[in-house]
């Protein structure tokens, strides 16, 4: 019995070895993207469920022009904001430092345009303490947004210590049996 475990155990060390065999990793992989691939419709569904809530508020308010404004410059702002995340995200590795740095500062603007957009917004019907937490929250977020983005160049090294990208293959051997659980 011992010795048809080990045969077993055998063929399927063998099995892996063959060639056009995919490694587990890289299946595990191959199905994460092929999974992504099933779910992209998501974001169209989400962008038409965006734009037609949007049509419907505007068209509510057509009377107040206060209203019109801010409903259409927060479809603006965001529309805006997520081609630009999506050109960000679409860059290369080979892509110019430039580039990457201009994308950066464009959904830094835009982010801080609609930080402040909803904070004047919301602080309109707040009383006059509620409003300097209001525009305190904006001015927080607005200011660790640039901290993050232009000033804070921290070494990812020690984030990055279990997991490097492009380093798929070694990674479990890095790790303690308790960590790969």
């Amino acid at each position: 019995m011992d010795s048809k475990s080990n045969t077993a155990t055998a063929v399927a060390a063998a099995d892996d070895l063959m060639p056009g065999k995919i490694p587990f990793q890289e299946q595990k992989c191959f199905r994460m993207q092929r999974l992504c691939e099933y779910f992209k419709f998501f974001h169209m569904i989400a962008f038409l469920f965006l734009t037609y809530n949007a049509v419907l508020a505007i068209y509510r308010s057509r009377e107040n022009p206060w209203d019109l404004a801010f409903l259409i410059s927060c479809y603006a702002e965001l529309i805006l904001l997520f081609w630009c995340l999506k050109k960000f995200e679409n860059l290369g590795a080979d892509a110019p430092v430039e580039h990457r740095h201009w994308l950066k500062v464009v959904v830094w603007i835009l982010t801080t345009l609609l930080t402040v957009t909803f904070a004047w917004r919301v602080s309109q019907i707040m009383p006059l303490c509620l409003k300097f937490v209001v525009w305190g929250m904006s001015g927080s977020v607005i200011a660790s947004g640039f901290y993050a983005f232009f000033i804070f160049n921290g070494d990812v090294k020690g984030a990055n210590d279990y997991y490097k990208l492009g380093d798929e293959k070694n990674v479990y051997d890095r790790l303690n049996p308790e960590e790969m659980v």
